[in-house]
């Protein structure tokens, strides 16, 4: 049963009211963060992306560590899983520095990948983390690598498709079958990482001009649509 405004006591209202405001505050404290991290004064950045993170922590009443994408509205708050996604992938980096915090510097990049797969900005997310490894910056490469791996292998999203036809649309379900059937193939698994890193990003920077999209669009329907009819052949005969 859940409790009258005169049963509340004072120190469970001011705890209430300490939340709101830590949470209120959080977007401040992240700019904040992001402006260290850019001068790479990164002890100071990743104190108050703690505090970011805690200040969500807190207002879900979990851990940081069980900071979840289910949690949040995938709609609603999809600006705010995009950076929180982007304060791991910093710690990630951060903590990568230093050999005693490759631990935890796995950790957030198991907490980047679980915040990034699946969302329309996956494509963006991949290439990050991929431009990084090329460039050699990791002092733990093998991490970073099985980090990029796990969001091209285990997402199931087709967001061409999606966008175009329906999250539940017959085409995207088989395309997203046929996707968890061949990535097990090497083939493959570079055929779906040309699709995320290279015919995802022009795809989406086209839609923002509408002239332009609509021809776009049309022609990505009948790409997305042949494909769809070659791919559905092979899942009817695995069914």
């Amino acid at each position: 049963m859940a409790k009258k405004d005169d049963d509340i006591s004072e120190e469970e209202r001011k705890l209430s009211e300490g939340t709101a405001k830590v949470y209120q505050e959080r977007l401040k404290i992240l700019k904040k963060a992001q402006e260290y991290s850019q001068a790479d004064e990164i002890p100071k950045a990743v104190d108050l992306y703690g505090r970011y993170l805690n200040a969500l922590a807190l207002y879900y009443k979990v851990d940081e560590k069980l900071l979840d994408p289910k949690l949040f509205n995938p709609e609603k708050d999809l600006a705010e899983l995009f950076l929180i996604s982007h304060v791991y992938w910093d710690l990630s980096k951060a903590y990568d520095r230093s050999p005693n915090l490759h631990l935890e510097s796995k950790r957030c990049l198991d907490q980047y990948v679980k915040f990034t797969i699946g969302f329309k900005y996956q494509y963006v997310n991949a290439r990050t983390i991929k431009t990084f490894i090329r460039k050699r910056l990791a002092h733990n490469p093998k991490a970073f690598k099985q980090a990029h791996e796990r969001i091209q292998v285990e997402s199931k999203g087709c967001f061409v498709s999606t966008d175009l036809f329906g999250n539940h649309s017959q085409i995207t379900n088989d395309l997203r079958l046929f996707k968890s059937r061949s990535m097990k193939y090497k083939s493959f698994r570079v055929i779906f990482s040309w699709y995320y890193n290279f015919l995802c990003p022009i795809y989406f920077h086209v839609a923002q001009v509408p002239i332009i999209n609509f021809f776009n669009r049309n022609l990505f329907k009948v790409i997305v649509t042949s494909t769809w009819f070659m791919t559905k052949n092979n899942n009817d005969a695995n069914t």
